[in-house]
């Protein structure tokens, strides 16, 4: 008892002695616990209820504190779980907006992303005709402007490497010789022109050779070679003389193309009047010309070990003759909705036709039917086709100023089911690998069949 006193005593002492305390120094945890007087600011301590009451109270502000101290942990530890929680949230939101719009919609790579052909590219003027070098990477173009322009092409790029400006008017037929060693260029302005390659230079000019604007053009040989004009006149020229050695009118309309084979005995011309005519170049002289047909003849091509004769028309109809015999037709195959401009042979039973339409489209010979589109032209017809020397690609030209390129490898690996009846209208606008447009059919190809709902997979 003595002790509290004493202790008591000691604690009023320096309770009297000693400064207010500061702001920071109070504690306000409790009223009833600790009370706050204005007036003196003195605690007074006078028995041993007041003892116990003031251990009482330190234990419980000790016990509050530690309390405190335990709910900012665990404050700070929700905090953290939030935070956790909030960073997987931003994550699975970031993997939300890293999906693809080809894994979205079901759609493929874009194509040039995975180029396997030379960029296409455009040009100072309209192309008319193209042609491929026998042996390297270089493509010859005629233009509207009567340029010949000589490209070098890879699959990274096209540079242009020399343009010759020899003619006057527009270069209607260009054409590489058998080596590669020559160039052969026609022009509305009447006159043929030899570049010799090598040393890129003009070898000969023949100027006003023909009486009208010369169309079309073919090398027979080394020496010789045949023109026609817009009157339907083809002549047969020997370059090493002035004169050509055979002059005959076929017609009064445009001589539009002109074929040979490897024996090079006939030489046949289509026109534009819808006939079909045929030259025998050993005897230099017109063996048979046939019948009129109801549209112009346009191209022609050679298939089936060249024993078919095959001729575009301008109602979209190929008539089928047989090589050597030009006076009737053997078969014919219809279908294009428009005036077909050229035809390629790729195989034996498969040649590449360019329309007006502005479709290139492949076609199968016996049996005959329609295997799809190999690429296309959005606003004008397809001029000309060209095909490289190892066969896998394909060049074509229109008025809009550009030259197109299409890998076509595919297609020599393409099975054609000749027994099985096709359906004619689904095939002609059938895209095919090479082609920039996607057939309507597939748009639903990569959707489910079958997609639960939320309610069947919470049940």
């Amino acid at each position: 008892m003595n002790d509290k006193e004493d202790k008591s005593e000691k604690c009023n002492k320096s309770n009297h002695e000693a400064a207010p305390p500061a702001d920071d120094e109070k504690l306000d945890h409790s009223d009833d616990d600790i009370s706050d007087d204005s007036d003196d600011d003195i605690i007074s301590l006078e028995d041993d209820s007041s003892d116990e009451a003031s251990e009482g109270s330190g234990e419980k502000l000790n016990h509050e504190m530690s309390n405190s101290s335990l709910l900012r942990l665990h404050d700070n530890g929700n905090e953290k779980d939030t935070d956790d929680e909030d960073d997987d949230d931003d994550e699975e939101e970031e993997e939300k907006v890293n999906v693809t719009i080809g894994e979205l919609f079901g759609t493929g790579p874009n194509p040039e992303a995975n180029r396997n052909h030379p960029p296409n590219f455009n040009t100072d003027s309209s192309i008319l005709d193209l042609c491929f070098h026998p042996e390297k990477e270089l493509l010859a173009a005629g233009s509207i402007e009567g340029d010949c322009l000589i490209y070098r092409y890879n699959l990274e790029k096209v540079e242009l490497v020399t343009r010759f400006s020899h003619h006057e008017k527009s270069c209607r037929q260009i054409c590489y010789s058998e080596n590669g060693n020559l160039l052969y260029t026609v022009s509305k302005d009447k006159s043929l022109a030899v570049i010799d390659i090598c040393n890129s230079a003009i070898k000969l000019h023949k100027k006003d050779i023909h009486e009208a604007a010369i169309y079309s053009f073919i090398e027979i040989n080394n020496n010789i070679c045949a023109t026609g004009d817009d009157d339907g006149v083809v002549k047969l020229w020997d370059l090493r003389k002035e004169e050509p050695i055979l002059d005959f009118r076929c017609g009064d309309q445009t001589v539009t193309s002109f074929l040979t084979n490897d024996e090079e005995k006939y030489l046949s011309a289509t026109v534009a009047d819808g006939s079909l005519a045929g030259f025998n170049l050993r005897k230099n002289r017109l063996e048979c010309q046939s019948e009129m047909f109801d549209s112009e003849f346009t191209c022609q091509a050679l298939v089936r070990s060249d024993t078919r004769l095959v001729v575009g028309s301008g109602s979209g109809t190929m008539h089928i003759f047989n090589w050597g015999e030009f006076g009737y037709t053997v078969d014919s195959l219809g279908g294009h909705p428009d005036l077909i401009q050229c035809i390629v042979p790729i195989t034996d039973n498969l040649l590449l036709t360019g329309c007006e339409d502005g479709n290139i489209r492949a076609v199968h010979l016996y049996d005959h039917r329609f295997v799809g589109i190999v690429g296309q032209h959005k606003d004008f017809g397809v001029e000309n086709l060209a095909l490289s020397f190892d066969g896998n690609i394909l060049a074509s030209c229109s008025m809009d100023d550009e030259i197109q390129f299409w890998n076509i490898e595919y297609l020599y690996k393409t099975k054609v089911f000749t027994k099985r009846k096709g359906n004619k209208k689904i095939a002609l606008g059938n895209n095919l690998e090479s082609s920039r447009k996607r057939n309507k059919r597939e748009f639903f190809r990569d959707i489910p069949q079958k997609i639960e709902s939320d309610e069947e997979e919470a049940g």
